[in-house]
């Protein structure tokens, strides 16, 4: 063994001596399966991997090669994901029907040229009545570089990135995105748009305050870019964080020719929420306007209440309660047509990486655009 380290020493010694010249790098080696970073050496010059009386410490280090810098893969590549595995019964109706499913499976990679500026890809696998009729299919959803600090404490998405409110209420208000979209993305709630485009993002941070100012296409990441005019959409969001766990938010969406369908949309949204260990309870109001080039404009406003107990600080487990209330008006000149949506039931946190859900959903709606529903779920999330 001795005969072998002392080899070893000298290899890297070599090493050093013929690249002095270039900056070196700490490196973790293996000897017989043990990780080492440092070896020993006594006055002799005997190398050893583990301290004594008269030995000195001899850090490991493996010279960079100019022009080729020595990194770890493992340090430039980050790869996880997020699955929502489902079984839902439904109760609508007289006929009753239960299945499997898996509503969304993401795969994200992300590829760091520095500590923070990184390339990210976001595969987005569902499933597809219209592909072999129901096969799961994997669609774009993220794929964005950015880059921090490009103007004062605000960095850059470029590419198909982030919109600016969905993300954010998934990780600050509606922490339940396996159960449901939040309310301006849901079918149930408001239907307004959903969580990902083709264009760039600003996102910033500074004291209380947090923004994201954007330019989309408009479309999403569903639809192709369909527009005869400006056709894009300007958005952005301004959180302040006025108290300790209470952030008051507004959010607005101007998407001019709509997804080429002749009018623009105009989306004002105030969001406010109150966390807590003990509990989570959110609110939000949302106007929408559609503003039509030949026909009839159109108003819609709606809101949405929800929150959270947690249980943990009472019974010592990661247990809790969740509800959520949505109430949506597609059109303020009509009566009779509009919805409402219950969501509520108990979630479990097993660990960091899998959440329990049993939950019942209850659509009302009267103007029939989404159709009447229940349905039990429980839900197993999945991050990894």
């Amino acid at each position: 063994m001795r005969k072998k380290l002392m080899s070893l020493g000298f290899i890297f010694l070599g090493g050093l001596f013929c690249t002095s010249n270039v900056e070196a790098k700490e490196v973790t080696i293996l000897i017989n399966g043990v990780p080492v970073k440092e070896l020993y050496v006594d006055s002799e010059g005997r190398l050893y991997i583990t301290p004594g009386a008269g030995r000195k410490p001899v850090k490991i280090e493996v010279p960079a090669v100019e022009g080729e810098p020595v990194v770890s893969k493992s340090k430039k590549i980050k790869i996880g994901g997020k699955a929502y595995i489902h079984w839902d019964y439904n109760m609508a109706g007289e006929e009753e029907s239960n299945a499997f499913k898996i509503t969304r499976n993401y795969l994200e990679i992300r590829g760091y040229f520095n500590d923070r500026d990184y390339f990210r890809t976001t595969l987005d696998v569902k499933q597809t009545d219209s592909v072999d009729g129901g096969s799961y299919v994997a669609r774009l959803k993220y794929a964005y570089v950015y880059f921090h600090d490009v103007l004062p404490y605000t960095g850059v998405e470029l590419g198909m990135a982030h919109r600016p409110w969905i993300d954010w209420e998934e990780h600050h208000g509606w922490l339940h995105r396996d159960v449901e979209k939040t309310f301006i993305e849901s079918k149930g709630g408001a239907h307004l748009m959903n969580s990902a485009d083709l264009g760039v993002n600003f996102k910033g941070k500074y004291g209380i305050a947090s923004w994201e100012v954007a330019i989309f296409n408009g479309e999403g990441y569903h639809d192709v870019e369909d527009s005869d005019h400006f056709g894009k959409s300007l958005e952005g969001r301004l959180s302040l964080n006025l108290l300790d766990g209470f952030t008051f938010s507004f959010h607005t969406t101007h998407s001019f020719d709509h997804k080429g369908e002749n009018y623009d949309r105009h989306i004002y949204q105030v969001h406010a929420v109150y966390n807590n260990p003990y509990f989570l309870v959110a609110g939000q109001y949302v106007w929408n306007n559609i503003d039509s080039y030949s026909g009839e404009d159109k108003d819609q406003k709606g809101y949405s209440i929800n929150g959270d107990i947690k249980l943990k600080p009472v019974v010592g487990y990661p247990l809790g309660v969740l509800a959520r209330y949505d109430h949506w008006d597609p059109n303020d000149k009509v009566s009779d047509d509009e919805r409402e949506q219950f969501i509520y039931g108990v979630f479990y946190h097993l660990n960091k990486h899998v959440k329990f859900s049993l939950v019942h959903e209850r659509i009302v709606d009267e103007g029939e655009e989404v159709g009447d529903k229940s349905t039990l779920m429980a839900v197993a999330r999945i991050k990894w």
